[in-house]
């Protein structure tokens, strides 16, 4: 009688893992994962996807779609705030160069900012938040 439900819980457990290993193939990446293709952060949004990439105390913004295409910049329009602790937001200004959205942050005196980025494609909109440190 033991070796019959050692042996059914065996048989249940293959079955179980087979189904798992049969529902992830034909896929070329990890369910999840995002593609930064600037070397950056990828931050999914409710219609796009926006990538940052930190440089000192300057922050480059790439739109790109769910499938990890550049948007052009005349697609997608970007506002942006950032806000130190104990402190306001400020409007960013950003900047289009190549590909990218850029603007300085001023860190005041700290040491992190808190980046708030409000993406709209064609209408839709996608807001997108991460913190820089120094």
């Amino acid at each position: 009688m033991l070796k019959k439900i050692i042996a059914a819980i065996l048989l249940v457990g293959f079955v179980i893992t087979s189904l798992n290993v049969t529902a992830h193939e034909g896929h070329d990446h990890a369910p999840g994962t995002l593609k930064a293709n600037f070397g950056g952060v990828v931050k999914a949004g409710k219609d796009i996807n926006l990538e940052y990439v930190i440089k000192g105390e300057e922050v480059e913004l790439y739109p790109t779609s769910h499938e990890g295409v550049s948007l052009k910049s005349t697609d997608v329009q970007l506002q942006a705030t950032a806000k130190v602790p104990k402190g306001k937001a400020e409007e960013l200004k950003l900047e289009i160069k190549g590909e990218a959205y850029t603007a300085k942050l001023d860190f005041k005196g700290a040491y992190r900012v808190e980046v708030v980025v409000t993406a709209d494609n064609k209408g839709k909109k996608s807001t997108f938040k991460f913190q820089v440190e120094k």
